[in-house]
């Protein structure tokens, strides 16, 4: 329910819609899979992400590591 009071369905899947796009309600999976352009699911690229910001920590890590010992 929004602030107005009303449900907004999903036009692709039936769902809590989240999003409004020309016009039409999506829910955020469908409005991912219509307009993101990156042809993989909304989940798949969280995961994604997220094992990508990991990589990042780990690769920080034992750089500041490498410098504590030289130091």
């Amino acid at each position: 329910m929004n602030i107005y009071g009303d449900m907004r369905i999903c036009v692709k899947c039936k769902n809590h819609a989240d999003v409004v796009e020309n016009g039409k309600d999506y829910c955020a999976e469908c409005w991912w899979d219509s307009f993101s352009n990156t042809g993989v699911k909304l989940e798949d690229y969280h995961k994604q992400q997220d094992k990508t910001k990991e990589q990042d920590n780990d690769f920080k890590r034992k750089t500041d590591i490498k410098r504590f010992e030289e130091v």
